[in-house]
């Protein structure tokens, strides 16, 4: 729990510096947050030297530094690393980097909608949803798609908490509610 609140104050902090810089800072620093915490999460030797104490403050000061120079990230992620070791808070990264990506999507007005389809869309059919989500909710959509053929035909979309079916298995589904329940 104070993980993920020390998360979201320092992604609200990063997001107010990187907002400064423009929208391709903002992108930036997510992609890059994004990269560090799959090596976080993926690579046990990037972990338990990043994660722990046991490594001093200034081999992991020195460690950060030439990752930021190596994958020649921002110098604004570069001193978010920095200040990570100085108040032995990398342990966060993980948790830091998904609190910046909401913060970042809430600041730049993006929503994440997850489309499940019978089958893989059209470049003219996404185009079409695409346009559709983003002026039911007056922000730009990141779509996230699976196929799924058990839906028969049609697709299933989750965006903002909600779930719209338009799969033909949904109707089916529905035509059987109502023909249970005397109709």
């Amino acid at each position: 729990m104070r993980g993920a609140v020390l998360s979201r104050r320092y992604a609200e902090a990063l997001a107010d510096v990187a907002v400064r810089d423009g929208e391709d800072m903002v992108r930036t620093v997510r992609e890059e947050l994004d990269a560090l915490a799959g090596a976080y999460r993926e690579d046990t030797a990037f972990r338990s030297f990043a994660g722990t104490a046991r490594a001093g403050r200034g081999k992991k000061k020195e460690f950060f530094r030439n990752v930021t120079e190596e994958l020649g990230l921002s110098e604004l992620t570069g001193r978010l690393l920095q200040l990570l070791v100085d108040k032995k808070r990398t342990s966060i990264l993980p948790t830091l980097a998904r609190a910046f990506g909401e913060e970042a999507d809430r600041r730049l007005n993006i929503a994440t909608a997850r489309l499940i389809s019978a089958e893989q869309l059209t470049e003219s059919q996404r185009h079409t949803l695409l346009e559709k989500l983003e002026r039911i909710t007056d922000k730009k959509i990141r779509l996230t798609e699976e196929v799924d053929e058990s839906l028969l035909a049609g697709f299933q979309v989750s965006l903002d908490g909600r779930f719209y079916d338009g799969s033909l298995r949904g109707q089916l589904n529905r035509i059987r509610e109502i023909i249970a329940h005397g109709g």
